[in-house]
């Protein structure tokens, strides 16, 4: 009995690290007259409206110097139902996507991926989806965690764009 329950543990874990070291990340990058496009197609979980970088602080922070916008990066897990109900309900909406688009630059970081643990702790991320303001040299300015409506999301990103 043990060595079958082990067994089929061990078959179990295979198979979700094959599925993960299966699954594409990140997007390529272009800069086109201070508009930000990634192509981030193979990106799972991806919004098609809006241009994430995926995984890539670093990239974000130097395409926001090229563009001068501040940064927005959503910590995001493919396993939290409110991360899945703010992509639903609030980024696909095209004042949303407009608003994003226009005044910063989008990077999503998928919380599992163990090479993003450092992120989690060096801004202090303790629920999802949790929302990062960072101007364009990379400094903090802000955070918020959870879903937020519409009209709460577009507060909370307005507030930073008069302020970077």
């Amino acid at each position: 009995m043990n060595k079958r329950l082990f067994g089929l543990l061990g078959l179990g874990l295979a198979l979700l690290l094959v599925i993960f070291f299966l699954q594409p990340q990140g997007g390529n990058v272009q800069v086109q007259g201070g508009n930000v496009q990634v192509d981030n197609s193979a990106a799972k979980g991806a919004d098609p409206q809006i241009n994430w970088i995926w995984n890539d602080i670093n990239k974000g922070v130097q395409v926001a110097k090229e563009v001068d916008k501040p940064v927005l990066i959503n910590f995001w897990a493919e396993w939290c139902s409110w991360c899945v109900k703010m992509d639903k309900e609030v980024m696909s909406d095209g004042e949303v996507i407009d608003f994003i688009s226009e005044n910063f630059v989008p990077v999503k970081i998928d919380s599992d991926l163990p090479e993003n643990r450092r992120l989690l702790m060096l801004y202090r991320i303790t629920g999802h989806p949790s929302f990062v303001i960072l101007d364009k040299n990379g400094k903090f300015l802000g955070k918020a965690v959870g879903y937020m409506p519409k009209d709460i999301f577009l507060q909370f990103l307005e507030a930073y764009v008069t302020e970077s």
